[in-house]
This record gives structure tokens, sequence and C-alpha cells, in this order.
């Protein structure tokens, strides 16, 4: 007839049920053997070792992407900074203020001229000293 399994000793008898419950008609009980209760707890301990690989190099890879687009962020802002640095030293700069001035039709300065003292205070207080002098 034909074979069911060409493999027949590939997996352990932990995994053959019939073998694993070690079922005993005499008694009417059910052994659990300790072989298959060992390998079921080694292969779910694997199956949660592999779910936190998983999540952490998801978790790696997230971080990595968020690193990526803080970099290309920080790129504009280095980029805006330098426009912004640009205007800020353009605006100071003493040609833009004259063309400022000029557009802004204010009157240009020239050479100022200050206040002479020529003592007409003291000459005016010589001359009311001298007329009360003189009438008495």
């Amino acid at each position: 007839m034909v074979k069911t399994s060409v493999l027949e000793n590939f997996w352990a008898p932990v995994f053959s049920r019939t073998k694993a419950l070690g079922v005993k008609h005499s008694a009417g009980s059910v052994k659990l053997n300790f072989r298959f209760w060992l390998s079921v707890g080694l292969i779910s301990a694997n199956v949660v070792l592999l779910m936190s690989y998983v999540y952490g190099v998801n978790d790696f890879a997230s971080q990595g992407y968020q690193i990526t687009q803080l970099q290309k962020r920080i790129s504009v802002l280095t980029d805006s900074n330098r426009v912004a640095t640009l205007k800020n030293s353009e605006a100071k700069s003493m040609v833009s203020i004259q063309t400022d001035v000029l557009s802004a039709n204010f009157v240009p300065a020239g050479t100022p001229k200050f206040l002479v003292d020529n003592q007409y205070a003291q000459n005016q207080n010589l001359v009311s000293l001298n007329s009360q002098l003189s009438a008495q």
C-alpha cells in the first residue's frame, strides 16, 4: 500500500498526538508527557523572542526614519537661517539705508551750521551799564 509519510521519524514523538498524550486505557486517566510540555514551552519562548526581535527592529527603523526627517528639517532651517542672515546684513548696509532715505523723500543733510557765540548778551549788559553810569 501507500506509505502515509516518507519521513516517519523526522518529527520527534513529542508531536505525535497519541504518543504525546500517553493515553492509558486501563486507568482511564490521561497522563501528559513532560517532553510535550517542554517542547510547547520552548516553542512559545521562541515565538515570544521572535516577536520581541521584530518589535525591536521596527522600533529602530522608525527611529531611523525620524532621525532622517529631523536631518531634513535641520537642513531646511539652516538654509532659511542663511537667507534671514543675508537679509539682515543687507538691511543694515549703508547703501540700503541711503536708498530707503531717498525713497522716503527725506531732505538730504548738508554741512551743519552751528550757532556762533558772539557774546551778544554780554555786549548788551555793558551797553546798559554804560548808559546807567553816564546817566548818573
